[in-house]
Formats: structure tokens, sequence, C-alpha cells
């Protein structure tokens, strides 16, 4: 009784926090979901959800949730429909869906509220303030409560972000969940045979005895790979086209530190590898958070520059809470965290080395030492020639064509 949850589920997040916190204050468990059809693919896998709340705010809403409505098993679930559109009501049908006015249900205190002059007339003024500041205190209240809905394609998608969070996923459940994916799953047997992870081992050729080869935090470094394209190729998002660039850019990193671990020889090659990969996640992840929280807006009356630097600026502090949410242990974690600021801590030279790595990306269009790179080395301890990181940049590109396909 004590794992059973609702999932709270709607496009505008102000009206999902408001159910889901009611839900909690009489002593259920909520589950908020910002997209609708996030929401009901990941309720009806998990088996700890029994209920289901749906707010319907507009006619799109509507569709998405007519669309899958009959994925859901009436039977084991109990769904309830909160229209705030009331025209909407009598077109939401089931005998075994019950609908509620939200109006109904928040009428009398918002109207003493407004009567008081503590809030303007319920439910006449629909504009949303909507400044960075805002929603970046909305992205660290979903961190501090430990949810993280994001804006993925696919059923596998959808799977992978519920493995990510689990505390105890077996090698057989995610060569099952990988299944889904053919690209994914030989992917990860790719990875497996590649030089990079396999050394004189010989070849592999299924998931599980892949995953035994190359270990379970770099697996799941790889599906968080697979997460970010899968948010990249919904051309829906307002910064798709960043977000794009941003995966692109943490595997370009993920290849400069394997090259520089390999150079140095201070740390594991194949674990700083992942931490590349790992560390534009909190970019990633804003930027999609971002994109959801103003779907439907007019983009041309947006300060969208704004958003872009929020989410630039904290993508570090991000990352790392999204890491300790999915269970990353500290050597991975603090690297990330810690690679701007260098504070001392007992992973320094991954610290020092992804530091680097993150201030080589416009080296390698340019060929040029510009000041951030020239500040990276000075900051970080390490002296590189220019005949040094020449050589660095050659391998790291080859590094990068040769994982591409197992990207």
């Amino acid at each position: 009784m004590k794992d059973m949850k609702t999932a709270v589920i709607g496009s505008n997040p102000r009206i999902v926090n408001f159910y889901c916190a009611f839900i909690e204050m009489v002593g259920g468990i909520g589950e908020p979901y910002n997209s609708i059809s996030v929401g009901i693919k990941r309720a009806g896998i998990d088996k700890n959800i029994v209920n289901i709340i749906v707010v319907i705010e507009n006619r799109e809403d509507y569709l998405v949730y007519t669309r899958l409505k009959d994925t859901i098993d009436m039977y084991s679930k109990n769904v309830f429909v909160v229209c705030v559109d009331e025209s909407l009501m009598a077109q939401v049908t089931g005998s075994k869906t019950i609908t509620m006015n939200h109006r109904s249900i928040t009428m009398d205190f918002a109207n003493i509220l407004s009567g008081a002059g503590a809030c303007k007339p319920y439910l006449k003024d629909k504009t949303i303030s909507k400044s960075p500041d805002k929603i970046f205190e909305h992205i660290k209240f979903m961190l501090a409560r430990g949810t993280v809905t994001l804006p993925v394609e696919g059923e596998c998608a959808v799977r992978v972000m519920s493995a990510l969070e689990s505390d105890s996923i077996t090698f057989k459940e995610i060569d099952d969940m990988t299944r889904l994916d053919p690209a994914l799953h030989s992917g990860i047997i790719k990875m497996a045979n590649s030089a990079y992870f396999s050394g004189t081992f010989g070849s592999v050729n299924d998931v599980q005895k892949a995953l035994v080869r190359v270990g379970l935090s770099n697996v799941k470094a790889f599906l968080v790979n697979f997460i970010n394209k899968s948010i990249a190729s919904n051309k829906n998002l307002l910064f798709k086209t960043e977000i794009g660039e941003s995966v692109r850019r943490s595997q370009m990193v993920a290849s400069v530190c394997y090259v520089m671990a390999e150079f140095f020889k201070v740390c594991s090659k194949t674990q700083l590898f992942s931490i590349g990969i790992l560390s534009r996640l909190g970019e990633i992840f804003m930027l999609a958070i971002i994109s959801d929280y103003l779907s439907g807006e007019d983009s041309e009356n947006i300060q969208l520059n704004g958003y872009k630097q929020i989410a630039a600026q904290n993508n570090f502090f991000v990352g790392g809470m999204l890491m300790k949410k999915w269970k990353f242990s500290d050597d991975f974690v603090v690297p990330v965290i810690q690679c701007q600021t260098l504070m001392e801590n007992q992973f320094m030279n991954e610290c020092r080395l992804l530091h680097i790595a993150n201030n080589m990306f416009d080296y390698f269009a340019s060929g040029n030492i510009d000041s951030g790179l020239a500040g990276a080395m000075k900051r970080s301890g390490i002296k590189l020639s220019e005949k040094q990181l020449e050589k660095i940049k050659i391998e790291s590109e080859k590094h990068y064509n040769e994982f591409s396909s197992v990207f």
C-alpha cells in the first residue's frame, strides 16, 4: 500500500503541481508529469501507479489524451479526468472514468481571494508569468522533489527513464528493455566490442555479456546519451536546435576526455569518457524542460537568449543533481559538479581534464588557442603546447568518428 502512487498528468505545470500537492496533503504519493503523452505511457508501465489524474486544459490536451486513453488498463488503474475547459467535459467519455470540473473544485476559495483583492477574477486572465528566473525556480522545485519528466520520444526512451531511477535494475532487464530499440541494443554490443572497451578480449554477441564487460555506470552513461538523443529528436521542442548541439558537444567532449586520460595516464579513460558524455546533461535537461514549459507560446514574443543563458550557466549544478537522482557514484558526479570551480576534492585529476575538455570545443573549430582555453590551462595547472594540443585534437576527432556509429 505504501508504494501505491497517483500520477498527476497535464501540460500546465502549475495545475499539475496543485493536484499533486493535494494528493500528498491527504496522505497519498503524487508523481507529477508535465507531458500528457509521457505521463500516460509511464503510468501504463509502472505497476505502483494505481491512480491517474489527467488534467485537460485545452483541445490539444484532449486530443493527446483521446489518442492514448485506450492504452490504460481501466481494470487495474483508477482514472480521473479534470477539465479546465468546461466545454470539453461532455466529450470526455468512459464508464470507468470519473470526470471533474477544475473550476468547480477551486472556485469557492478563488472567489474569496478575488473579492479580497488578492488576485484577478478567477480564470479570466490566462496569462502566465514565464520569466527565465521563474522557470528556473520551477526546475529546481522538480529536482528537489526528485521528479524528472522529460519530453522523450518513443516507448524505449520512456522505459530507459524509468530504469535510470531504479535502485536494482538488472542486466537482464536492461537487455529486455533495449530490445525495443534495435539501434540502442546493437549500440551497447558495439561499444563493448570496440577497441576502447574490449582490449585484448574476444568479441561478445549479447547485451548481458556486454554489460558485464563495460560496467553498469558506463552503460548508464550510454543510456543517458540515448535519452539526450531522444530529446533532440523531438521536433516540437522550442530549443531543439540548441539541444542537438549540446548532445553533439557532450559526445565531442567525451572523446577529448578519453584521449586526454590516455595522454596523461592519471585516471580511467573509459570512465572519463562516460563523464564527458554526462557533461552537458544539465543544459540538455533544462532546455527540454523550458521548451515544454513554454509550449504554445508565441516564440517571437519570448526573449530566448535569457532562457538559453540560464541553461548554460546552471549546466553543471543541475547535471550533478540529475546524476545523483539516477544513482551515479561520486566518482562520476563530483567531476561534473566541480569541473568549473575546480574546488579541491578527491577526484581532481578527472576535474582538471574535464575542465580542459570543456574549453577545447572552440579550438576544434578554429585551431586557435582562445582566451577560454588559455584560461582553462592556467586554472587547471595543465600546460599544453600547441603541438600537444594539435595531437589531442587529431586523436579526439579520430575517436569521435570511430565511435559515431555507437553514439
